[in-house]
């Protein structure tokens, strides 16, 4: 099955693919799946970020009297 999607990109980003795509000889959109089948199958490395975890931590007067969830659903808009 084949679905699209729609990106944005800033002109540079654009541009850039551009050219790699001219010089692989392959169009945009192969490029692109091949750059997301590469990525997808390196995975996540939790080791990479295992220090990280409970080190990000924010003060509750920052949450203006609601729970953490809803100041998190506040600020991702999307």
């Amino acid at each position: 099955m084949k679905t699209s999607l729609t990106i944005r990109l800033a002109n540079a980003q654009r541009e850039a693919l551009k050219r790699r795509a001219a010089a692989q000889e392959k169009s945009e959109s192969a490029l692109v799946r091949e750059l997301i089948d590469r990525e997808m199958a390196r995975g996540f490395n939790f080791e990479r970020v295992r220090n990280l975890v409970g080190a990000v931590t924010s003060s509750p007067k920052h949450w203006k009297g609601e729970s953490w969830r809803e100041e998190i659903r506040k600020r991702n808009w999307r």
